[in-house]
C-alpha cells in the first residue's frame, strides 16, 4: 500500500462508493465499487457508460443540482444529501446518503449505505413508540380502577 491508495483503501474497508464528476458531468469512480453498490446496480461495474447510467437516480440527480452550485460558489466544506431510499433488483431496500466535497479543482462525491444506521433507528424509534403506548395503557387503566 502506497501514499497515494490509502485513501481509496480506506473508503473501500469503510464501504463508500468515491465518485470525481468531469467537466462535462460524468463520473469516474475512484478505487474499487463496494459490495452494497454491485449488489443494487449489478450493471455499474461495465465501464464508465454502465457506471453513469447506474448512478442515475432521481434523488441523486437533483442532489447534483445542489452539489454543482456548492461546488462553484464555496468549494470549502461538504453538502450532504439527506437519506433517500433505493430498491435493489433483489426487492432489497437500500437507505443511501450522498456527500459532495471540493478538493481543489476536482469536484468528488461520497456514496454511503445508511441501510444500517436507518433500520437501528427505526427499531428504536419503535421501542419507545411502543414503550409509550404501554405507558399510556397502564395510566388509562390506573385511571379507570380509581374511579
Amino acid at each position: 500500500m502506497n501514499e497515494r491508495s490509502i485513501g481509496s483503501d480506506v473508503f473501500a474497508v469503510l464501504g463508500i462508493l468515491v465518485l470525481e464528476r468531469d467537466a462535462s458531468g460524468r463520473f469516474q469512480r475512484i478505487g474499487p465499487a463496494p459490495a452494497w453498490f454491485l449488489a443494487l446496480r449489478p450493471e455499474a461495474d461495465g465501464g464508465p457508460e454502465a457506471l453513469n447510467r447506474a448512478v442515475a437516480f432521481p434523488f441523486f440527480e437533483n442532489f447534483l443540482l445542489d452539489a454543482e452550485a456548492f461546488w462553484s460558489s464555496t468549494g470549502a466544506g461538504r453538502l450532504r444529501s439527506g437519506l433517500w431510499s433505493e430498491t435493489g433488483p433483489l426487492g432489497e431496500e437500500f437507505h443511501l446518503e450522498a456527500t459532495a466535497v471540493c478538493l481543489g479543482p476536482r469536484r468528488i462525491v461520497l456514496i454511503e449505505n445508511q441501510t444500517l444506521a436507518h433500520d437501528e433507528k427505526q427499531s428504536m424509534l419503535q421501542k419507545a413508540r411502543t414503550s409509550n403506548l404501554k405507558r399510556r395503557e397502564r395510566k388509562r387503566t390506573e385511571d379507570r380502577w380509581r374511579r
